[in-house]
């Protein structure tokens, strides 16, 4: 970058930190809030706040595009107003090398909110949930790899993989008597049909400690290990299909990793990955969304010949955000709905707002 490159990126970058700055403490606010209505002796204040704290990595990587928008406009339009852009203009900057200027730090730091949505946003989400689960849920404890364990009363049971709220595989159970393993079950899966548990596919193991004499006035033990299969019993799952509803991650927090290896399974045992799909997508979608929002910018930005203010350009910025989610939103489910290729629902409105800034932009010049 040369130092006019610079300066532009400088001015982008710090108005979209100023505005992302204010979205998440307005967003964190509010979710401190919520949480504060739920505290109860076991999920305190200190686990609300530690809840909200670890929500903003999420938040960041969510609105950073609205705040890409907004700072721009921000930036660049003050640049705008002190006559500055026009300087450049004159100098010989045409109206493509300025985007591309900007652009050069736009993608830069779409590069670390990748990254952070990739490593940092689904680990914190995942931990938020369990602090909070193990406060409202006593014994549950959400592992940090696919399955998690849960503890009731004198078992420890194991739970490798949710597909549904409804339908759990590789199921584990382990029944503790006076300190020590008395039974051990595991069951291809459990399916939750009304109002109960079913477990199918049944292993089960009793495991007794027997004495059979004395050597030295010692009691030797004798192991009575006992196997037995059973094709399906019904089973007391100490947690209900809500609960694990409200225990999942959210497509749209999951890393591209996670989201392809989940649809791969899926698509293994004939179930429908249509939202992962449409959620990985939209992932790669992502630089596409920048650069649409940075081009969005500058017909705003040269196709206006008068003084605008801050708060114009914001409520516009605002406006433009608030229209291309629910453009994304909708796309995305009538691709799920009409069974069109995820591709096109997640690909589809940020080229759509390419298309109508790259026409906007050729009116203005």
């Amino acid at each position: 970058m040369n130092r006019i490159e610079r300066y532009l990126g400088q001015v982008v970058f710090t108005h979209t930190l100023l505005v992302l700055f204010v979205l998440l403490v307005i967003l964190g606010f509010s979710e401190f809030m919520i949480q504060v209505g739920k505290l109860t002796e076991e999920y305190t204040l200190a686990k609300g706040t530690l809840y909200t704290l670890l929500k903003l990595p999420v938040y960041a990587y969510e609105i950073f595009p609205v705040a890409l928008l907004i700072g721009s406009l921000m930036g660049l339009g003050a640049l705008a107003n002190q006559s500055e852009l026009t300087i450049l203009r004159v100098t010989g900057w045409s109206v493509r090398r300025i985007l591309f200027a900007v652009l050069k730090t736009a993608m830069l730091m779409w590069l670390v909110m990748a990254l952070m949505g990739e490593f940092i946003a689904p680990g914190s989400e995942a931990y938020s949930k369990k602090v909070r689960s193990e406060a409202l849920q006593k014994g549950f404890s959400v592992g940090s790899g696919s399955g998690f364990w849960l503890k009731d009363l004198n078992r420890y049971i194991y739970v490798g993989q949710v597909i549904s709220s409804t339908e759990l595989n590789h199921v584990e159970i382990y029944t503790q008597d006076s300190g020590e393993i008395s039974q051990f079950l595991q069951a291809q899966k459990a399916t939750y049909s009304e109002g109960h548990w079913v477990l199918s596919g049944i292993l089960r193991q009793d495991i007794q400690l027997k004495t059979v004499g004395k050597t030295n006035d010692e009691k030797l033990p004798l192991l009575d290990w006992q196997d037995q299969r059973i094709k399906s019993e019904t089973f007391d799952f100490p947690l209900q299909p809500e609960v694990l509803e409200s225990l999942n991650i959210e497509t749209r927090y999951m890393s591209l990793f996670d989201l392809y290896g989940y649809i791969s399974f899926l698509k293994e045992n004939e179930l429908d990955s249509e939202q992962y799909q449409l959620a990985f997508w939209r992932k790669l979608a992502m630089p596409l969304v920048v650069i649409g929002m940075i081009a969005i910018v500058f017909p705003l930005i040269f196709g206006s010949q008068r003084q605008v203010s801050m708060g114009q350009r914001v409520f516009v910025g605002i406006l433009i955000g608030m229209g291309f989610h629910l453009a994304n939103q909708m796309f995305g489910n009538l691709s799920v709905v009409y069974q069109l290729p995820a591709v096109v629902g997640a690909f589809l409105p940020a080229g759509l707002m390419l298309m109508i800034a790259m026409v906007w932009l050729k009116k203005v010049r």
